[in-house]
């Protein structure tokens, strides 16, 4: 991402803008900022985006500035200030604008290298048919409001034979295409300060595609009904008030159909299609296949990680069953695989042997039911045959609980280690949090998936939660802090005696970080289990 202190601004800014976007950097507590050229458009987009706790300050000291630059009429870029909050789905970005206008390649400020993947990487598809089949069903959703909407404020004035009053509710339903056009190319903050008159302004200006819908609409609005049937011979007031309502859902379902054009052409330029994902797919089992003796290989899950230059590269988390492979050999696999890849492709493994899947197959019903099937398979060995039959789950409810009693009995006398006032963490706390964050994950494994790895490390557990619970992940876990953690917990700890022992600094806040965690965590098994 485009250091902004570097002064890497884009060139077709005027010197104002950009006067104003360094500023408001220098001043403001700034997460990120995006610059988004709009395609067939003369439109320029700045999208600000803050910490919510921070919005309101924020909005004081920019909006005047903002105001004042009157950046829109003079130099036709749109500037907003925006929050978007990861774990309370509370955000000034629809889906469609966040799809739209916030790639990462748009990013001309961060303040932190990895801000982009903490925010948006779960809310930015990168799947390009998910991407269109999700805003086809959200503008399909909003066509079935406004047949809806009709039939009950509309229909009942028609049967009354209140065709002037049915008519003004029949007008009212543009609203609901106008509220899907704002919410594409509009961030939700700023969609007070254009009622409908001054977006079809808006839109004229610089959105060609819609600007002949927007101006139908327009000039509809602007008729009354007027009841002609007794100078038109054929004609009754409804047949009169029909073709207008017929002329207006003629006019919506166009909308709605152009709408979906031009987010399908913007999607087909963004993402790239997914036959470079699965051509990597197969060179990545056949070099496994070479590299290391392999009994079966299924596939978790994919994820196409997003950097500012590309976005063909892909992590796939994948389940190895092997009769040599074990999986203190995960980290030089992987690296052998980057470099093979030269980067395109990461890979995260649970490793393990047919034995461990005979031996386990009672204890970890849900893991074997929900992965270890047919359609995750991308190799099996010659005759080999893993859960042909889906394994019952008679029992499973006892043993998550039995599994998280036995967590508690360990992480309950721990926990109270920290419940000192005035608390100055030592060495031993650390051990203690590298403990409770390790069952804690443990139990929610066990307890969302019953699945336990063959290796319990900080840092592989984190990956595994990761790889495998991403929403509760998401929910709990920071991604800029994570590593500030794991670099606290991989302190070593000293066996043999010192002759000049030095003193240890304690980063006191990290270690406050990683309890925070290790709460939510233990919160969010209690709901669970609750």
């Amino acid at each position: 991402m485009k250091n902004l202190n570097a002064l890497n601004l884009p060139e077709d800014l005027t010197l104002d803008v950009q006067n104003f976007i360094y500023n408001a950097v220098c001043s403001n507590e700034l997460m990120l900022v995006f610059y988004t050229p709009v395609v067939n458009s003369k439109l320029k987009v700045l999208s600000l985006v803050v910490d919510k706790q921070n919005y309101e300050a924020v909005v004081c000291k920019l909006q005047h500035q903002i105001d004042t630059l009157n950046a829109l009429e003079k130099y036709d870029t749109l500037i907003s200030i925006n929050y978007h909050k990861v774990s309370a789905n509370d955000s000034h970005f629809h889906f469609s604008y966040l799809q739209l206008n916030l790639q990462p390649c748009f990013v001309i400020y961060s303040n932190h290298l990895k801000r982009w993947n903490s925010l948006f990487q779960n809310f930015y598809c990168t799947d390009k048919q998910k991407a269109i089949s999700h805003y086809r069903n959200y503008s399909k959703e909003v066509e079935n409001k406004v047949h809806e909407a009709i039939s009950i404020f509309v229909t009942p004035l028609v049967k009354q034979q209140l065709y002037e009053a049915a008519h003004l509710a029949l007008l009212e339903v543009f609203a609901y295409y106008f509220d899907l056009l704002k919410n594409m190319l509009l961030p939700n903050s700023i969609h007070h300060k254009y009622n409908e008159q001054e977006f079809t302004v808006f839109i004229d200006a610089y959105y060609p595609e819609f600007s002949k819908i927007v101006y139908k609409i327009s000039k509809m609005k602007e008729g009354l009904f007027i009841d002609q049937s007794q100078s038109i011979m054929g004609e009754t007031p409804k047949s009169i008030f029909d073709k207008t309502k017929n002329s207006a859902l003629e006019i919506l379902t166009h909308a709605f159909k152009q709408s979906n054009i031009f987010y399908t052409k913007r999607i087909d330029a963004q993402l790239s299609d997914r036959s470079n994902e699965k051509t990597l797919l197969k060179q990545l089992v056949a070099f496994l296949l070479g590299a290391y003796k392999i009994d079966a290989i299924y596939l978790l899950s994919t994820k196409s990680l997003i950097n500012p230059n590309s976005n063909d590269t892909y992590k796939f988390n994948l389940l190895l069953i092997s009769p040599t492979l074990r999986i203190q050999q995960h980290d030089v696999l992987v690296q052998k695989v980057s470099n093979h890849f030269k980067g395109k492709v990461e890979v995260f493994c649970l490793i393990h042997t047919l034995e461990w899947l005979q031996k386990n197959e009672n204890k970890y019903q849900l893991f074997f039911n929900k992965f270890i099937v047919l359609q995750n398979v991308l190799y099996l060995k010659n005759n080999l045959v893993i859960n042909k039959k889906l394994v019952e789950t008679t029992n499973s409810k006892q043993l998550q609980e039995k599994y998280w009693t036995e967590r508690l009995a360990y992480i309950s006398p721990w926990f109270t280690a920290f419940q000192k006032q005035d608390l100055v963490y030592q060495s031993g706390h650390i051990l203690l949090l590298k403990n409770i964050l390790q069952q804690l994950i443990l139990g929610l494994l066990y307890q969302k998936l019953q699945y336990i790895p063959a290796m319990y490390s900080c840092r592989y557990l984190m990956q595994l939660f990761q790889a495998l619970l991403p929403e509760i992940y998401n929910k709990c876990i920071d991604s800029i802090e994570v590593q500030t953690i794991l670099h606290l917990l991989s302190m070593p700890i000293d066996f043999l005696p010192n002759i000049d022992p030095k003193e240890q600094n304690i980063d006191q806040l990290a270690c406050a970080k990683t309890l925070g965690l290790c709460q939510k965590l233990f919160n969010e098994l209690q709901i669970t289990n609750n």
